[in-house]
Order: C-alpha cells, then sequence, then structure tokens
C-alpha cells in the first residue's frame, strides 16, 4: 500500500471513530484507538480541522463539527455504510410486514449503542429512535445482543466500568446476573428485553457478523411491551431471518450462524 493510499484509508477511519464517539477526545485516546503513529495522526487531524471536518477544542480535544453531529446518525462511510445499503432494503420490508420499528446500531469505542440506520412504525404509537443516536449497552437488546458476542476482556471491561443504574424494576443492576444474561443470549442467538430501559418499551435484537465471525452490529424490532408481547414470536422470526439475509448481502452470499459459530453459504453448506 503506497502512502497515499495509506493516509487515504487513515482519514476515513479517522472520521468513523469520531463518528461512533459522543465525547470530544485527546490525540492519545484516538492514538491509542486506532493504533496510528502520534505524528502522522496530528497531522491528519490538523488537515481535517482545516477543511472543517474536525473541531478542536481549547483543550486540545477533538470532535466532529456540528454539520456531521447534528444529523439524524452522524457520520456514515466506509464499511458501514455498506452495512447499511445491506440492511435498509430488509428492514424497510420488515416494517411493513411487522408495524414496528427497527433499528441498525454497532458499539463504539467507548462501548455504547450508537444507532446508524432505523425504519420507524407508520403507527401513531411507536418506538422512536430519532433524538437518542446513541443508547446504553446493558439496558438495551441491541447492546446486549452485540456484548454477547464480544471477547471476555471486551465483556469485562465494560462490566467494570458500567454502573447497572436502575431505569426501571426490569432493569439488570447485578454483574453476575447481567453476564448470565449475555451466555443466554450466546447460546439462542438472539436477545430480549422488557421494559429495561423504559416502562412499555419492549424488543428482540440479532447480531450481525463479518466473515470473519466478529460481530459488527445489531438489528432489532422495538414496540410498545403489549404488543410486543402479543406478536414476540413472529418478531423473533423475522429478525432471524433478516439478520441472515442482511448478512448474506454484505458479507458476498455468507452468513456467520450465532448458535453454531460456522459460516453458512447461500446453499445453506457450512
Amino acid at each position: 500500500m503506497t502512502s497515499q493510499v495509506k493516509s487515504a484509508a487513515r482519514v476515513l477511519e479517522l472520521l468513523e471513530y469520531f463518528g461512533s464517539v459522543r465525547e470530544p477526545k485527546h490525540l492519545k485516546d484516538v492514538v491509542s484507538a486506532l493504533a496510528f503513529p502520534k505524528s502522522s495522526t496530528f497531522m491528519l487531524l490538523r488537515t481535517l480541522v482545516e477543511r472543517g471536518y474536525i473541531e478542536r477544542g481549547l483543550d486540545d480535544r477533538y470532535i466532529l463539527t456540528p454539520a456531521f453531529r447534528g444529523s439524524a446518525h452522524g457520520w456514515v462511510g466506509g464499511h458501514l455504510l455498506t452495512l447499511v445499503r445491506a440492511a435498509e432494503p430488509v428492514m424497510q420490508r420488515m416494517v411493513e410486514e411487522l408495524q414496528e420499528t427497527t433499528i441498525l446500531a454497532i458499539l463504539t469505542p467507548d462501548l455504547d449503542v450508537r444507532v446508524i440506520s432505523s425504519v420507524l412504525s407508520p403507527l401513531v404509537i411507536r418506538y422512536d429512535i430519532t433524538e437518542t443516536p446513541v443508547l446504553p449497552t446493558y439496558c438495551t437488546s441491541l447492546g446486549q445482543a452485540m456484548l454477547a458476542y464480544s471477547d471476555e476482556d471486551v465483556i469485562e471491561r465494560y462490566i467494570k466500568h458500567c454502573s447497572f443504574e436502575a431505569l426501571t424494576k426490569n432493569t439488570i443492576t447485578d454483574a453476575e446476573i447481567f453476564r448470565e444474561r449475555l451466555k443466554t443470549i450466546k447460546g439462542r442467538g438472539y436477545s430480549i428485553h422488557i421494559e429495561e430501559r423504559f416502562p412499555a418499551a419492549s424488543s428482540a435484537a440479532v447480531p450481525i457478523f463479518n466473515n470473519y465471525g466478529d460481530v459488527v452490529a445489531a438489528l432489532n424490532i422495538a414496540s410498545v411491551t403489549n404488543r410486543f408481547r402479543r406478536k414476540h414470536k413472529r418478531i423473533i422470526e423475522a429478525l432471524l431471518e433478516a439478520g441472515a439475509e442482511i448478512m448474506m448481502r454484505k458479507n458476498g452470499g455468507v452468513r456467520h450462524d450465532a448458535t453454531t459459530g460456522h459460516n453458512v453459504g447461500a446453499n445453506g453448506d457450512g
């Protein structure tokens, strides 16, 4: 890879990194997260500041400019754009079929949930995500679905720093119970949460993997609890089918089976 191509790739990685974090970051944070050389990272950041993509505060911390932060889901490019393009037709079809909101999200470097695409239910009473593009991990089906398939050191790092604040009577507030929840999710291939973040709001989610079996995103369907309870079996079936289709579309006809840990081709061969 030539130096010019490498620099271009690093610029895109920088933009994707800043698109996935909520708080301004020091240079050392960026270098640590991306494993870039400090000197070249500083020069690339300076260029992005000069071009208006990144802001540098008086405390020498960097953040995306308001033009990007102010959009519904922030900066989405590179492999995330590929994922969104693969997912959105499937998401639209699910909403037409089930009449419920569906959300696609990733884990940020800070292990929060960042929404990168959503299709809202057409119903008047619905789950609405447009004003909250970043969500907590411990009390959302999206976060639990992704964390369950993360490496053990990532799980333990999250648990160590998680407040486990009780947002409803159903919120998991105990670290050991949370670990058991993640094991259950990994065993069956999907997460369900009933009113763990908001009263009267429930959802289910499935993980999305790349060709190497790494979890890269999660897809959920969220609804008011009474409707979710009535059709939760249909919701789970639809999510499992949608997750498989998105992986096929994104990964060139290959999907990763969450329960077996094996890749499966379009003809069903593992």
